[in-house]
């Protein structure tokens, strides 16, 4: 009995993919037209609706990858014997990610066009949404794990992923507001005063936080992900 073929990858469908991309990344979703993409690939615009339906799709699409991107950040920083530390690491990479790929992180999180009509919105949410992608699913997954470390064994799975939760709307809180420009200099100043109040929030006395987070500070410098 012959083996199932896996079925072959649409070179034309890549070029659109990574086409959007470029445009979302080095221009912003504003440029993510369906004209414009099927421009930047070489193509025809009724290429872009028959491999995706719809620039939302298209959308979809370019979030999925960035979200792989992030996680991939999230992971990169690694592990050690100190939960802490390890999660103050995220929590720094997270920002340097958001910040290092403001156009991308923006629409990874369902900023659009104001040129955009109804229509094209609901397909982003049904094709990019955060919370229903798996990449998205993943990277936050990488994030409650952190949190699982730094609390007691034993609690209840719904006390970590709440705790999750806060841990991943203080830092996309700090990212959008660094993006936007309303901190300034004092970036660096505000992360660790967040990153060192989460974790007094999860129990962990402020001096040794404070440490932690120093430690964090120079373990991302040493690796090169320091934002």
């Amino acid at each position: 009995m012959s083996e199932r073929e896996e079925p072959r990858p649409d070179p034309v469908r890549t070029t659109l993919a990574d086409s959007a991309y470029r445009l979302v990344t080095e221009q912003g979703v504003e440029a993510l037209t369906v004209r414009r993409l099927a421009e930047a690939a070489g193509t025809s615009t009724m290429a872009v609706y028959s491999r995706f339906g719809s620039i939302g799709a298209v959308a979809g699409e370019v979030c999925e990858r960035g979200f792989a991107e992030f996680g991939a950040a999230l992971a990169d920083v690694g592990g050690s014997d100190d939960p802490v530390v390890d999660l103050m690491c995220q929590g720094l990479a997270y920002l340097k990610f958001a910040t290092g790929h403001p156009l991308l992180y923006t629409l990874m999180f369902q900023y659009t066009s104001p040129e955009w009509v109804g229509s094209q919105r609901k397909s982003l949410l049904q094709h990019g949404n955060p919370t229903d992608s798996a990449a998205g699913r993943a990277a936050f997954q990488v994030m409650a794990d952190a949190v699982r470390r730094v609390t007691e064994p034993g609690t209840d799975e719904g006390d970590i992923l709440i705790r999750s939760g806060v841990a991943w709307s203080t830092v996309h809180g700090l990212a959008m507001l660094s993006i936007a420009g309303h901190l300034s200099g004092a970036h660096d100043l505000v992360a660790r005063a967040a990153l060192i109040s989460l974790a007094v929030g999860g129990g962990t006395s402020r001096d040794a936080a404070e440490r932690a987070f120093d430690d964090a500070a120079r373990r991302m410098t040493d690796i090169g992900q320091r934002p």
